[in-house]
């Protein structure tokens, strides 16, 4: 009988721990799924920022889709080439060259990492939805590239970066294949861009975390007195005729570039992305003042009617625009596009610049760096190949099938096809002394194009 008391206890013990288990073990489950979730975003309130949608002409994406461009392969192969065999990673560094055909010819590679170039790859992993490696990269942004002022630096060198420091010298320097932005205290498009990257990413994955650095760095650009921050140093150029704006006169100088006995700073026009503003001023009417402020100044910057592309800077206290540095007067044509593509995502007028840069492509075949303020002729030979990637952003948002179709044929033309070639499936550069070199920002702009 005690034998079966004992059993009758057991069994009794048993359902109990049974009773006592099931419950707490369904709370553990409802309390990982309540954190999971909160982790994840879902009881926190977004704030509503309205991403504009990608073209939805037919033709145009029917000549991505038949495009010799593989984004997926481009991505990856850039990544190999400019990451991971330079254990530069979570960045791209600016370029590599490949090896020759003989073993005297070695593979040089970039000592810079350049920050728009991290700020475009991050965008790239948002657009192809690979979240680890877009908040891994975000946080390394945030953490190497900001200085003191709060604002983002235009670059670093590699071996600067604590995380490099012991890294070494990857290849001997080759400062003719330097392609990098100007050396000045921060970078006012870097940083822009970077929120652009930020605010792209939190309409896919924010939490109110992602609201806060947004905030920290969106603060930063404008300040109370209604100005923005001016970053680019100009150096004084030759008293040089130049245009002074659309269907004006040609003068001697350019109100808010004449001679100052060294320099004087303006702002970026560059840097001034409509549609970054046009989505803080949605989520918060604090951020209006920018866009407007912002709009004015794009509307007024083409440099003619006969040259239409765009100043390089505005200097505020004057309202004058700079269309050029140094003794040279010629257009920046990249920096023009940048400002071209900022105009047209917001719905403002680019017809005149995007007819003209229709008419050097089906006349001259190509695009220039450089062009003459005067007679609009190039003034260099050395063809702007980040330029196509860009058109093909402003051709995008413009719905313009032609343009799309004319960068387009320029950029297979720079593609490597080989499937032997380290640089297949990547736009390539053919530099003078027939080295083939792969820079980030040609294939990252194309990116974010295609």
């Amino acid at each position: 009988m005690k034998s079966g008391s004992n059993r009758s206890r057991s069994m009794q013990k048993g359902i109990n721990r049974i009773f006592i288990i099931i419950p707490a073990a369904l709370i553990l489950i409802a309390a990982i799924v309540l954190v999971s979730l909160y982790l994840n975003g879902f009881f926190y309130d977004r704030r509503e920022i309205k991403v504009t949608p990608a073209s939805s002409d037919a033709e145009i994406a029917a000549l991505s889709t038949e495009s010799r461009i593989v984004p997926q392969d481009m991505l990856s192969r850039t990544l190999t080439l400019l990451n991971s065999q330079t254990f530069t990673a979570p960045y791209v560094i600016s370029w590599y060259a490949l090896p020759g055909s003989i073993s005297s010819i070695t593979a040089y590679a970039s000592e810079y990492l350049v920050t728009s170039d991290q700020v475009a790859l991050l965008r790239c992993y948002v657009e192809a939805g690979d979240k680890d490696s877009a908040r891994e990269l975000a946080n390394a942004i945030e953490k190497d590239f900001t200085g003191a002022d709060g604002f983002l630096v235009p670059g670093q060198k590699i071996t600067d970066l604590p995380a490099f420091s012991g890294l070494g010298q990857i290849s001997p320097p080759h400062a003719e294949f330097e392609e990098l932005p100007p050396e000045t205290a921060y970078s006012m498009e870097a940083t822009i861009g970077y929120v652009r990257a930020l605010m792209e990413y939190y309409n896919k994955w924010g939490l109110a975390s992602d609201w806060t650095r947004i905030e920290k760095f969106a603060d930063a650009l404008y300040s109370s007195d209604g100005f923005f921050f001016e970053d680019q140093t100009i150096t004084d150029s030759l008293n040089t005729p130049v245009p002074t704006g659309a269907n004006q006169d040609i003068v001697s100088a350019a109100e808010g570039q004449m001679p100052t006995g060294g320099s004087f700073t303006t702002l970026s026009l560059s840097a001034l992305d409509l549609e970054v503003f046009r989505m803080l001023s949605e989520a918060d009417s604090k951020y209006t003042p920018m866009y407007t402020s912002a709009s004015d100044i794009l509307s007024g910057a083409l440099i003619s009617s006969d040259l239409p592309l765009y100043a390089i800077g505005y200097t505020q206290s004057s309202a004058g625009y700079v269309y050029f540095t140094g003794e040279t007067a010629q257009a920046d044509l990249i920096l023009s596009l940048k400002v071209t593509l900022h105009l047209v995502e917001a719905g403002l007028d680019a017809s005149q610049t995007l007819l003209w840069i229709k008419e050097q492509m089906y006349n001259e075949g190509m695009l220039f760096t450089n062009y003459d303020l005067i007679s609009g002729q190039a003034t260099t030979t050395v063809e702007a190949v980040e330029a196509y990637g860009i058109i093909l952003q402003i051709a995008v948002k413009a719905d313009d099938r032609d343009l799309y179709g004319v960068a387009l044929k320029r950029l297979e033309s720079h593609l490597a096809t080989s499937t032997t070639s380290a640089a297949s499936g990547t736009i390539f550069r053919q530099m003078d002394n027939s080295r083939v070199v792969v820079f980030a920002k040609d294939n990252l702009e194309t990116l974010l194009g295609v």
